[in-house]
């Protein structure tokens, strides 16, 4: 039987035809029976989510249900929780608890949904595949031997599976879309600011890394901006709010300015990544959409991406004796990081900047482009990142079309459109404007409507 979504989850639980300890502890018993396969759930909160669960129950008998009433959500393993551990994937902060919610779980537990586990990541988010000395390789639930992508692979997983609707991740160079992708679902990178990382940090990776949705569908993951859309004090940078709730995007039926790209500056990309991107985009036609080939130009942000990813990581305050548990890549990316001159870091910042300015040129002719997500699908577990001192070449290919608008900060989504010859996931991208993630939204459902993507073996 499908996974019922969010929306339908809470409009149940709120006419009483569906009981939120049911529906927790359907979500905890689909944990128990799948992550033995999947190896995706670092910590359940088992008795506190049933407790949240009953405080659910209460709240819909006084006639107080919230917009997400008694909605099962996970959170990645490098977020921030009140009453359990965040790991950050690393044996280096093993079982260490911040004692207290980061802004992104707060909102959603205001509105209603009920945390009940942590999914893994890769250490400190520092790869694209969910892999870590930590806990393991995470799988992938069309092909075990495959990578669900990373470094939200649990997230995915978890989506996927259907073990929750709503799921936390976050995305400093594709660590939404790329695990989407790779798991057959949905995965939003909002604009820059739009979600706080309040309270326990400012930003992330100077402001390439964000946090984001992962779920089944569309409408859920406009759901969960509109539940954790907005500034804190002190955040420094701010997106504008839409117009209308994001929720609201996902019943309109856009006409667009679509650009198209398929290769980007000599980035080889496979036949049925190229034929996803072509299918889509002559059914954005068939839609209505003015459609055209256009490129983007992305040149100058790498070497300002891989420095700042770098420092962002290495900058993390970890006690000189702790050093030794981290895997060999980390440690390599430390030791690097902590030799840049400060002024050699604001200098590629600057240019990162300007880069971005050209790139975002585009968008004066279109409102989205249309990428692959990936330049191939899933590898096999451990096939990339072997040798840490080459890892980057590993990635750069596989992720080319992701990590070049955290530079930007602009939204970008990996929509569901359709297999390879062997049944892996393929997903294409769409980028907006700059916090136009109503628009993203808007088109993504319409390509959910249009071509529907079917659920997972597992």
């Amino acid at each position: 039987m499908k996974a019922p979504s969010a929306r339908q989850i809470a409009a149940g639980v709120a006419s009483g035809e569906r009981s939120p300890t049911e529906v927790v502890r359907a979500a905890l018993d689909r944990i128990a029976a799948t992550n033995d396969a999947v190896n995706a759930f670092v910590w359940t909160r088992d008795e506190a989510a049933l407790a949240d669960a009953r405080a659910s129950e209460a709240r819909v008998a006084a006639g107080e249900a919230r917009p997400l009433e008694g909605v099962p959500f996970t959170v990645k393993d490098l977020c921030a929780i009140a009453d359990g551990p965040t790991n950050h994937g690393s044996r280096a902060f093993e079982g260490h608890r911040h004692g207290v919610d980061a802004v992104v779980v707060a909102g959603l537990k205001d509105a209603g949904a009920i945390l009940v586990a942590t999914t893994t990541s890769s250490e400190f988010g520092n790869r694209p595949t969910t892999e870590s000395a930590l806990f393991g390789a995470t799988r992938n639930p069309w092909n075990p031997e495959r990578t669900c992508g990373g470094s939200s692979g649990g997230a995915a997983v978890s989506a996927s599976l259907g073990v929750a609707p709503l799921n936390q991740g976050s995305d400093g160079g594709g660590s939404l879309r790329i695990p989407a992708a790779c798991c057959g679902v949905f995965g939003l990178k909002p604009q820059r600011g739009r979600i706080s990382l309040a309270p326990l940090m400012s930003e992330e990776w100077s402001g390439l890394d964000v946090y984001g949705p992962i779920t089944r569908t569309v409408a859920d993951a406009a759901a969960f901006l509109d539940a954790t859309a907005g500034p804190a004090r002190g955040d420094p940078h701010w997106a504008p709010p839409p117009e209308r709730s994001f929720l609201s995007a996902c019943e309109e039926e856009p006409r667009l300015r679509v650009a198209v790209a398929y290769e980007r500056d000599g980035e080889a990309v496979a036949p049925d990544a190229k034929d996803a991107v072509r299918a889509t985009a002559d059914l954005l036609a068939d839609l209505g959409h003015a459609v055209e080939e256009a490129v983007p130009d992305l040149i100058g942000m790498q070497e300002a991406f891989v420095l700042i990813s770098s420092v962002g990581i290495g900058s993390l305050d970890l006690a000189a004796e702790r050093l030794d548990l981290l895997e060999d890549r980390t440690r390599l990316i430390f030791d690097v990081a902590r030799q840049i001159p400060a002024v050699e870091y604001e200098r590629r910042r600057q240019a990162m900047h300007r880069a971005a300015r050209a790139a975002l040129a585009l968008w004066d002719d279109y409102d989205v482009l249309l990428t692959p997500t990936l330049s191939r699908a899933a590898p096999v577990i451990g096939e990339m990142g072997a040798d840490v001192e080459t890892a980057w070449d590993d990635y750069r290919n596989w992720l080319c079309w992701t990590w070049p608008f955290n530079c930007t900060g602009q939204p970008a989504a990996s929509v569901p459109a359709g297999f390879t010859a062997d049944g892996l996931p393929l997903g294409v991208q769409i980028v907006g404007r700059p916090a136009g993630e109503r628009t993203v939204l808007s088109l993504a459902a319409q390509l959910e409507r249009a071509r529907p993507w079917p659920d997972p073996p597992l």
